[in-house]
């Protein structure tokens, strides 16, 4: 009987590359710091509702996006070879960004529910989270990628709930670092988008 229960080794795996990389992109870090920034004359309920709004809204879209996000590259004629190697670009100048410091780090001017849409699109769910999780379907299908992403937002959802308790630890700067340290795992993954679309391309036109 634990035998049956036992999850294959390379599952768990991939299922964790999948996490891992999900996480990195949403960089909770960084959405945690602009919530410190619009959340400094919330009341308490106030606090718990923005979270859990932001989080709900980047889930649902998030879900929406891994229904139809294969069904476009089909109809559109794009092959994941050619989407792997735009999605390591786009990747790539996000994690640029994270490095640099470019984050919105304050909610001025900004509406309080603006604000906290905001952080649940396009901070949590942006552009790379969408364009991971089409690669990540069409390499693997629907189940892992969804549950790695469950994961990745529920651990998003805990930092921003507890957001309040990490700021009075490390600081601004803390936060600063460990976004930029996102950044840096970010770019890593873009790199390796790129050279697997670029193989996969070159495989395709007998050139290798």
């Amino acid at each position: 009987m634990a035998g049956e229960m036992m999850v294959d080794p390379q599952t768990l795996g991939i299922f964790i590359t999948i996490f891992i990389s999900f996480l990195v992109i949403m960089d909770p870090f960084a959405s945690a710091a602009y919530y410190l920034a619009i959340s400094r004359k919330f009341s308490d309920k106030e606090k718990k509702d923005a979270v859990k709004t932001a989080t709900l809204m980047a889930g649902i879209t998030l879900l929406v996006f891994f229904a139809i996000g294969p069904f476009l590259l089909q109809v559109l004629g794009i092959t994941m070879s050619s989407f792997q190697i735009a999605g390591g670009i786009v990747l790539m100048l996000i994690s640029i960004k994270f490095i640099m410091g470019g984050n919105e780090k304050d909610g001025k001017g900004t509406s309080k529910d603006a604000a906290i849409m905001i952080i649940g699109v396009p901070m949590i769910t942006g552009p790379g989270v969408l364009t991971t999780a089409i690669l990540m379907v069409g390499a693997y299908g629907y189940p892992i990628p969804v549950a790695a992403a469950t994961c990745a937002l529920i651990v998003t959802w805990i930092i921003l709930k507890l957001s309040d308790r990490m700021h009075s630890i490390i600081g601004d700067k803390g936060m600063e670092i460990l976004s930029r340290m996102m950044g840096l795992l970010l770019a890593a993954i873009a790199v390796e988008m790129v050279k697997k679309g670029v193989f996969t391309t070159l495989q395709g036109m007998k050139l290798i």
